[in-house]
């Protein structure tokens, strides 16, 4: 009788210096797009509406008769 041995690998993935930077800069960007830009999106959005009432109120109340 033949008996098969079988080997014990273990399933341990490489993870090098690249793939954890990529891990990494996926997080930051992820960040960056899900908070940081839509707090600057609604500072450019009131701005904007700061200026168009401004500009409002001078052609409004600054008229000569």
């Amino acid at each position: 009788m033949e008996v098969m041995l079988m080997s014990r690998k273990k399933c341990k993935p490489k993870i090098n210096k690249f793939t954890v930077g990529l891990i990494v800069a996926s997080v930051g960007i992820g960040i960056v797009i899900a908070v940081i830009l839509p707090v600057w999106g609604w500072v450019i959005a009131a701005g904007g509406g700061l200026i168009f009432f401004g500009w409002c109120l001078i052609e409004n109340c600054c008229k000569r008769k």
